[in-house]
């Protein structure tokens, strides 16, 4: 099993909320299907899903594979590049 750790849980968080913040709106919209929110932010990030606390309520986005701690920039990164796939695609 793979597992991340509270810390880099806190870290990620952290800098995907003041250095990605509209990555992880986007990550609401597409993945949790939440289109329509005032204040959002990343939560949490484990092995299988995130978290992101949005106007008091929270959605859990799940990956489509269970993660490592080195996996977290390139499944990140995959998960914006297929939202901006889709724009393309329409």
């Amino acid at each position: 099993m793979k597992v991340i750790s509270s810390t880099v849980s806190k870290r990620i968080c952290d800098h995907m909320n003041k250095d990605h913040l509209e990555s992880v709106h986007k990550y609401l919209r597409h993945y949790g299907k939440i289109v329509n929110f005032k204040h959002a932010y990343m939560e949490e990030i484990n092995n299988k899903f995130m978290k992101i606390k949005y106007d008091k309520k929270s959605a859990i986005i799940n990956f489509k594979n269970e993660i490592s701690e080195e996996d977290i920039h390139s499944t990140l990164v995959a998960m914006i590049k297929e939202i901006e796939k889709m724009k393309f695609d329409i």
